[in-house]
């Protein structure tokens, strides 16, 4: 799932997960196109919350030595961190045949989207025992990033056994101006899980960060609608904003099926903010 892609002239891989007063979210991003490589590390805790940049030109190849689907562990710097991870096999691979095949949009994507976190946390000299941290891994490359996006990430919810990833954006074409809406959402709870991919589901979204409304619709399935809430946005560049402490609400066919709060990963990239890509 991990495998890098050297011929792609963008590429990500990156984890998040919620634990207690703590929230980490760390992008390891390889830019061919410049020849530079980055981690970016988002972390909110007691200590403080901040963002940090990191160069990392080693990733170009051979991608981050620092993450695997077993461990990951950083020892530099005013965040470090030793976990390591438990992962069932469920993957979430969203594709368009043929145009996956044909590298039709701006990304490919993998994910892993149940993932245990185990270890520990060291922000500024003040460490944090995570265990049983509930969150995911996630892989993506391509193109160049996609100009608009919304993305929605959570497990824990006022029901256990409840994992959400949504992703909703607007691709190029073949690099070109001309943008299409593509998106996709998973949704597990206990042992069922389905994924809905746009198209042929539609997938729609309406608000803004601070409060946006998803509706999923699919012939084979209950309209499902995903009302978020935002908050402590963190600016991480590139025109994107990002919270792991969002609210999320679902709801099918009008009644309330499980709620999360202040534990929910909220993004969005706007073509308003910030530089392109």
């Amino acid at each position: 799932m991990l495998n890098p892609h050297p011929a792609s002239q963008l590429e990500y891989w990156f984890f998040k997960f919620n634990h207690q007063n703590v929230t980490l979210l760390v992008d390891w991003i390889a830019r061919r196109r410049t020849g530079s490589g980055e981690v970016r590390i988002s972390i909110n805790s007691p200590t403080a919350k901040e963002v940090i940049f990191l160069d990392h030109a080693p990733i170009l190849e051979n991608g981050p030595p620092e993450l695997s689907m077993q461990a990951t562990s950083w020892y530099e710097g005013d965040v470090r961190w030793e976990l390591t991870l438990e992962t069932s096999s469920e993957r979430i691979r969203p594709q368009i045949f043929p145009a996956e095949q044909l590298k039709v949009f701006d990304l490919s994507v993998v994910s892993a989207p149940r993932v245990s976190f185990n270890g520990w946390i060291e922000h500024r000299g003040n460490r944090y025992p995570i265990y049983q941290a509930l969150g995911m891994v996630s892989h993506y490359w391509g193109r160049r990033l996609p100009k608009e996006w919304w993305w929605i990430s959570a497990n824990q919810f006022s029901d256990a056994g409840i994992s959400v990833e949504c992703s909703l954006i607007r691709s190029r074409i073949w690099g070109s101006p001309i943008g299409v809406p593509i998106g996709y959402f998973y949704y597990r709870r206990d042992s069922r899980s389905n994924l809905f991919i746009s198209p042929p589901a539609r997938i729609t979204v309406t608000g803004s960060q601070d409060a946006f409304q998803v509706v999923v619709r699919s012939l084979l399935w209950r309209n499902i609608i995903l009302e978020a809430k935002g908050r402590e946005y963190a600016d991480i560049g590139e025109g994107i904003v990002n919270t792991l402490n969002g609210d999320l609400q679902i709801t099918e066919e009008g009644k309330m099926d499980a709620h999360a709060e202040a534990t929910a990963g909220l993004e969005r990239r706007d073509p308003h903010f910030g530089l392109s890509a």
